[in-house]
């Protein structure tokens, strides 16, 4: 190893990912920067990863060093053992199952010297398939330019961050076993500016296996982060929060939904089950236009107040905010005065109090009016052009998702407000955020025949350990 230090510390976490490293390797040696050092961590591999990384570093001493585990530690371990091991001013995880390209370190390190504050560069990057065949480009908006706010994270590989930041910020969090970037992205966030450069630096492999394919378990882990960062932030002044649950109960098509049994539990339980167990939220309310309603709240959630809204306000096409504000003006007139209004609809059973607290912790976290919950769509679309159909999502030919054509669903479980920013009229304006539940998560009753499908998902989840929707999807469906 060189006594002189470098520049820029590369480290690839590799737990049985040994067939991909060696093009991750040659991607390092092939820069066109070549001040660099790679740290190569067998994470308690059992496949030939030893033997790959040992040849690397007898060929290149000087630059490339192994640290092996014994046992697997996971993503934040070997981030932190890598951040202890770097002598580089900035450093970078690069994934053994990608690659880089060839000017990438050139690129982001020449950012990073001509914008010291900047604290982390992100680029843009290819998707490939499990051989390297090319998919599509990932363009994430320029920040400040074409985005202000800053709630999609950079990818946590392929960022360049300053080392000094990453020691002030205290490293990795090692309770978390993926979603480091997300981690470090809210660490980052509200201390030090963050950039990026439009142009594909690093290739991006989509195969089966790969940790970010596994969409309830990543969403899960960002709800823990999120709810980490808002405790460790919260001081003993919290904000006062209420949640409107609208229970309107006199549709035509769709009589007496609100009390009606699915899976064998009253549709309305869903929702009340779910927002009594967040624990920030001070107040619950029922709005319905039904006394059913009012007396089955009473008897059963003695915590939860029910009340019958003016009657105008169960017409047809009565805005959201128009019913939360007789709520909020009701609440205030009695002496509460709610900072943040959740609101909820009765018409989603398949929303937790994760799913709550998720929305509630994103509102705290960044600067936003308002929060709604979506799903990910990951259909094609097509819009009406001057030639007919044109693709509103066209690299979902290929069966991937970019930034600049993600196509969010809202799924009308959840939505958290600011009081201050709460009008009559649009129910979404100023700043929104989001959070993002899975498509499983987000069916809502609308008709008979959405609740034919949500009871037989209830039923599929209340008789199996764990759900998977391929069970249920061509199963029984009527025609």
């Amino acid at each position: 190893m060189s006594s002189k230090k470098p520049t820029v510390t590369v480290y690839s976490p590799c737990h049985n990912y040994g067939h991909y490293l060696p093009q991750a390797v040659e991607s390092i040696l092939g820069q066109s920067y070549v001040d660099w050092e790679l740290i190569i961590i067998a994470d308690g591999p059992t496949d030939e990863t030893i033997s790959i990384a040992n040849r690397f570093a007898a060929a290149d001493p000087d630059r490339i060093s192994i640290i092996t585990h014994d046992t697997a530690k996971g993503l934040q371990a070997c981030a932190n053992v890598a951040l202890r091991a770097a002598r580089g001013r900035y450093i970078m995880r690069l994934d053994p199952d990608d690659y880089l390209d060839e000017n990438a370190l050139l690129v982001l390190t020449h950012y990073m010297d001509l914008h010291p504050d900047v604290a982390l560069v992100y680029s843009n990057y290819i998707y490939v398939d499990e051989v390297g065949n090319y998919l599509g480009v990932e363009s994430r908006k320029r920040v400040g330019s074409e985005v202000d706010l800053l709630d999609l994270p950079a990818h946590g590989a392929c960022s360049l961050v300053r080392k000094r930041v990453l020691k002030t910020v205290g490293g990795y969090d090692e309770s978390y076993d993926r979603q480091d970037g997300y981690d470090l992205w809210l660490k980052v966030l509200n201390r030090y500016p963050i950039a990026n450069v439009p142009t594909p630096l690093f290739y991006y492999r989509q195969h089966s296996n790969s940790l970010s394919s596994h969409e309830a378990d990543l969403l899960s882990t960002r709800a823990e982060i999120k709810r980490a960062w808002v405790k460790r932030n919260s001081g003993s002044v919290k904000p006062t929060v209420v949640a409107v649950v609208g229970a309107k109960n006199t549709y035509e098509e769709l009589p007496n939904v609100v009390l009606t049994e699915f899976a064998d539990k009253v549709l309305l339980d869903y929702t009340l089950d779910s927002v009594v167990e967040v624990e920030d939220v001070d107040r619950v309310l029922v709005t319905t236009d039904d006394p059913q309603v009012v007396d089955y709240v009473q008897n059963s959630y003695p915590q939860v107040e029910a009340r019958l809204r003016p009657e105008e306000l169960s017409k047809s096409r009565v805005s959201e905010n128009k019913v939360l504000s007789e709520v909020v003006d009701y609440l205030e007139e009695g002496g509460t005065y709610p900072d943040i209004i959740v609101s909820l609809s009765v018409h989603c059973p398949l929303r937790s109090g994760e799913h709550i607290g998720k929305a509630l912790d994103t509102l705290l976290l960044y600067n936003v009016d308002s929060v709604v919950s979506v799903y990910e769509d990951y259909q094609l679309h097509y819009v009406h052009a001057s030639q007919g159909m044109e693709p509103l999502n066209p690299a979902m030919h290929r069966q991937i998702r970019v930034e600049r054509e993600a196509l969010f669903t809202s799924n009308g479980a959840i939505r958290v407000v600011w009081r201050d920013s709460l009008e009559e009229g649009a129910n979404v304006s100023g700043k929104v955020g989001h959070i993002v539940m899975p498509w499983w998560d987000s069916f809502e009753i609308k008709s008979p025949e959405d609740g034919w499908l949500i009871e037989q998902i209830l039923k599929q989840r209340q008789g199996a350990d764990s759900f998977a929707p391929q069970a249920w999807i061509m199963e029984g469906v009527p025609t």
